[in-house]
């Protein structure tokens, strides 16, 4: 295989994988929050820890190449204009990775074990989906970054100026 197409490759899973994170924090933010408001003990199970349990899964295999795709790409970029870009998007992984082990799990870890006050419940939920806003925006960030380096680096706002006129061929 080529360099050309193994850093392709290596860019394609680092996009795939940061536009489905953070495609799951802006549903989260949007679609799922207004339901966890009205969650309680008998219904927290089925309708958070499952689907958290299974992000959590899917997630711990995802991220960690990610670190290393994003570093792939850093080390590439190294002496070019664009490694900021790539360096910001390290950083968004980096704040969200963060957040999610050192805060958010354990919220997780602490809901899972089981609550019985309702009130406790809602508090540690409002907190997770604050700490998950941080993310949103962090995922964000990364996501926006790594579009304005694919943009940069394959010249598209150049190409899509001169792409060429799409004529009609002519009547037979």
């Amino acid at each position: 295989m080529t360099r050309g197409l193994l850093l392709a490759i290596n860019n394609t899973y680092l996009f795939f994988g940061t536009t489905v994170y953070v495609g799951v924090l802006w549903a989260l933010h949007f679609f799922w929050y207004p339901s966890w408001e009205v969650m309680n003990p008998g219904n927290v199970q089925d309708h958070f820890i499952l689907p958290t349990s299974a992000a959590t899964d899917f997630f711990t295999i995802v991220v960690p190449l990610m670190f290393i795709t994003n570093a792939i790409l850093i080390v590439y970029e190294r002496k070019t204009r664009l490694v900021w870009l790539a360096v910001l998007a390290l950083l968004g992984i980096t704040v969200s990775t963060v957040v999610g082990q050192a805060l958010i799990i354990p919220i997780n870890e602490s809901i899972a074990a089981g609550l019985s006050d309702p009130a406790e419940l809602s508090r540690r939920l409002r907190r997770w989906m604050f700490l998950n806003d941080v993310r949103w925006i962090a995922m964000t960030i990364m996501w926006l970054a790594l579009m304005g380096y694919f943009i940069a680096r394959g010249r598209l706002i150049h190409a899509w100026n001169h792409l060429p006129d799409v004529q009609t061929p002519p009547a037979p």
